[in-house]
């Protein structure tokens, strides 16, 4: 029997791999696309902006197919799967990505002030602000479930949530997007549904990345194509690393989790934060603006 080989390319490797990259064209999800395509995998991606996509495509060095599509109803997710299963006879990895972020309605200067926090609460939300991502994960990982299961190297699910979902903060954004992240448990149930078909399910929650939620378009430099907006920037100070991520920090754990040196985390939870929701809430004399990122 040969010995186990643990160079990194035994390891962490993807050549090879089928990939589904939903919002794969933006911000982290772009990074993940470079990052499998880099080293060796054929990478979908998909999102609502076909010129987006394709700029995307064109700019990764590696194998890239763009598949446009609305991952926000059923319907759109399984239009997403047909297109898919038209170019694939199956797929190893699908990263669930794509995201947005419901603004509040209404403002607030003061959140001790009873009677704002109050109006807020009622006025700033309406009811597509919580109906606007939550089916987006179920529907198309429910809707690639045959793909999956036909691949033979460990097919696996990631699911890209946030600390949102795990901190309580009276200044954190906006309660919608909290609510949505209830991915986070989305990912544990899939993961209990999905152990009879071998399929692993993982959930990563990123702190503040350089991306279109985070602040805006940039063409290079340090905020890697973006710069972050000033409550974002003021979160990311408030992390142990002091700044906000780099695109390698999230690319790694993904690629952790869809390789073998992943096989064997299963109902995995990461925070990749810089250390942000270690100390999210502690400093009690600290006033943010509604649309603070946690």
């Amino acid at each position: 029997m040969s010995p186990t080989s643990f160079k990194i390319e035994d390891i962490f490797g993807v050549k090879g791999k089928t990939v589904v990259v939903t919002g794969g064209g933006t911000g982290i999800g772009k990074a993940l696309t470079a990052g499998f395509a880099n080293n060796g995998a054929k990478v979908i991606i998909t999102g609502r902006r076909k010129e987006v996509l394709d700029a995307a495509a064109k700019e990764i060095e590696g194998e890239v197919v763009t598949i446009q599509g609305d991952v926000s109803t059923k319907e759109g997710c399984k239009a997403i799967a047909d297109a898919i299963s038209a170019k694939e006879s199956k797929i190893d990895v699908l990263i669930n990505c794509a995201g947005v972020m419901a603004g509040w309605r209404s403002k607030i200067t003061n959140h001790d002030d009873p009677d704002q926090v109050t109006n807020l609460l009622w006025e700033g939300h309406e009811d597509d602000d919580f109906n606007y991502s939550n089916s987006s994960v179920y529907f198309i990982t429910a809707a690639l479930i045959p793909l999956l299961r036909k691949s033979d190297n460990d097919p696996s699910v990631v699911v890209i949530a946030s600390i949102a979902g795990l901190a309580n903060q009276r200044a954190m954004g906006t309660v919608s997007y909290g609510v949505t992240k209830v991915t986070i448990h989305l990912g544990k149930l899939l993961a209990g549904r999905l152990h009879p078909l071998k399929i692993r399910v993982n959930t990563i929650c990123p702190g503040i990345f350089p991306s279109e939620m985070t602040g805006k378009s940039d063409t290079g430099g340090e905020g890697h194509g973006y710069n972050l907006g000033e409550a974002a920037e003021k979160a990311a100070k408030r992390s142990t690393a002091g700044r906000p991520g780099h695109p390698e920090e999230i690319v790694g754990p993904v690629l952790l989790l869809s390789s073998k040196a992943g096989g064997y985390m299963n109902n995995a939870l990461l925070t990749v934060d810089g250390g942000r929701l270690m100390g999210a809430g502690i400093n009690d004399g600290l006033r943010l603006p509604e649309d603070t990122y946690i």
